[in-house]
Formats: C-alpha cells, sequence, structure tokens
C-alpha cells in the first residue's frame, strides 16, 4: 500500500490522468481454491497446514482502475482496486447438511447445526500497464498486467450442538474466527473497449496463498447455569484464491 501510495502521488505530480473505469462481474474460483474433497482437507478445519481445499463458489467482483498517459501511444500506468467475494461451493454445501445430519443423530434428543459459515472477501490494490490498441475511434483492443498486494478475509463459522441427558440439556456454541491475512497478489487481463466509455474484459487474478489462522471460542452452558467459555488459537490450512473473471466495466 505504501508502494501504491507513492505511486499515486508520482504519477499525480508527472501525468496526466486520461481516464478511469468501473468494474462489475464474474469471478469463477480454480485449482485448489474451488475444490472440496472433505473436512479433512479443508483449509479452514483441518490442522495440517498443508490442507488448501477452499470449496469455493463463483462469486462476485467489483472494481475500479485508473489509468495514467506516459507519453506513449496507447500505453498507460494501471492503479487497480478490486473487491471480491465467494462463498461455499454445492459440494461444501452438502457436507455441512450432511454433518448436520450425522452429529445431530449421535445425540440422543440433540441437535448440531451451523448458524454461520465462513465466506471469502478478498481486496488486491496492484499498480501495471495497460496498452490499448485502436482499431477504430469507436473500437478499441487492450492487453494490461499489474502486481501488488491482497488483504484477506474469512467471515466467522458457528457452530450449535445440544443434547440432553436425564432432562439436563447441555449447549455448545462453537465460534471459529479468522483472522485477516495479506499476500502478494498479479493480474492479467484482454478485453475490447466499445464506444470509448463500454469496456467487456476477461482477466487472470492470482491473489497469493497464505495460512489460515484464528481465534476458536467454545461457550458451554448445562441447564440453567451460567455459560462457561473457553478461547484457544487455531493454525489450520492455508488457502489460495485464484480466478479467471468475466466481467463489463464503464469508463469515465
Amino acid at each position: 500500500m505504501f508502494a501504491l501510495a507513492v505511486m499515486m502521488i508520482f504519477c499525480s505530480q508527472a501525468m496526466a490522468q486520461t481516464r478511469g473505469a468501473m468494474f462489475l462481474g464474474a469471478s469463477f474460483p480454480m485449482s485448489d481454491f474451488a475444490d472440496f474433497d472433505g473436512f479433512d482437507d479443508f483449509a479452514l478445519s483441518s490442522l495440517d497446514l498443508d490442507d488448501d481445499d477452499a470449496g469455493a463458489a463463483i462469486g462476485f467482483n467489483a472494481g475500479l482502475k485508473w489509468y495514467f498517459n506516459v507519453g506513449v501511444q496507447g500505453l498507460g500506468v494501471m492503479l487497480s482496486v478490486d473487491g471480491f467475494y465467494n462463498g461455499p461451493n454445492s459440494d461444501l454445501k452438502t457436507a455441512y447438511r450432511n454433518g448436520e445430519s450425522t452429529m445431530g443423530n449421535q445425540w440422543l434428543g440433540g441437535s448440531f447445526t451451523y448458524d454461520a459459515t465462513p465466506k471469502y472477501i478478498s481486496v488486491p490494490a496492484m499498480v501495471g500497464l495497460n496498452y490499448m490498441y485502436r482499431i477504430n475511434p469507436q473500437l478499441g483492443i487492450y492487453v494490461e498486467a499489474g502486481a501488488g498486494g491482497n488483504c484477506r478475509f474469512i467471515t466467522d463459522m458457528k457452530t450449535v450442538g445440544t443434547f440432553t441427558i436425564s432432562g439436563i440439556t447441555t449447549k455448545t456454541v462453537t465460534t471459529q474466527s479468522f483472522d485477516p491475512a495479506f499476500s502478494f497478489a498479479y493480474q492479467a487481463g484482454i478485453g475490447f473497449e466499445v464506444a470509448r466509455n463500454f469496456v467487456i474484459g476477461c482477466s487472470f487474478y492470482d491473489l497469493g496463498a497464505a495460512q489460515v489462522k484464528g481465534d476458536q471460542t467454545v461457550k458451554t452452558t448445562i441447564g440453567n447455569s451460567s455459560p462457561s467459555s473457553n478461547t484457544s488459537y487455531n493454525e489450520m490450512g492455508k488457502m489460495h484464491p485464484v480466478m479467471i473473471l468475466g466481467r463489463i466495466g464503464f469508463s469515465f
């Protein structure tokens, strides 16, 4: 972020800003970011530091890009900030439902549910180059590439389990939170600009691998007694968001 700030100051002083663009689109996870083969290999629950399945579904993307003229026709310095959101894919959702059914049946008169399941949010900021070749005044084709950093957030996982023995109900609420993580990220893209203000593009984003860590808090309530709480710090697998984007944009 410091490097990006310096670049922005430099650009504002030495270059004339020519245009900006706002993008909206879909993100298609790839590789281990999209895979889910069971909770034993799930990066958010496995204590094996090498497990990296994330079970991410097709998500959403919104981003802003600014382009600065460098004195060469068609070539510009690019600054970009994006936001990504991905929820669990169908395999992971099925595993959550199966887990509720199986674990609930293990406790006579009990239940087990997921009150909250993790969602993935990534916010990368990058600097790079963009080259626009204009086929005619109303149609141009561009290529671009950039590198920078990504800030990753994962929402909490929360489970609630109850069981009853001799008329006394025990309730256990487990909340696994996840620390934000930072990683190196890069992107490459290609697309078209139509009528100088409508953009259709496809991009590849690699947001870097980072370990999954965070506090796990277990609150236990037995009958009508006050709840007891225990917190531990867990280090789990690693998550590596890699995705292809299809999106449209509007220049301004």
